[in-house]
């Protein structure tokens, strides 16, 4: 997949207002349930840190096609 596509399609995503407030809504549930979570409950404690990293990783890999994209744009001769 060509990296301005790509770039286009993670910009589309950061600013879907629908697709954000899932991310976001899955995040607080798992925050919130993470302070309430029993401090014995590894399991339970371990997956709901899990989804956290989860979001927050799709956040920063969108971030990075954005990145990526604008760096080859960037790219030329400086001869």
């Amino acid at each position: 997949m060509k990296s301005d596509h790509l770039a286009a399609e993670a910009d589309r995503l950061k600013n879907d207002p629908i697709f954000n407030k899932a991310l976001d809504d899955i995040r607080s549930e798992a925050l919130e349930a993470l302070a309430g979570a029993d401090a014995t409950n590894t399991v339970m404690i371990l997956r709901l840190q899990q989804k956290v990293d989860v979001i927050d990783s799709i956040r920063t890999t969108l971030d990075r096609y954005i990145i990526a994209a604008d760096v080859q744009e960037n790219t030329g001769s400086f001869a």
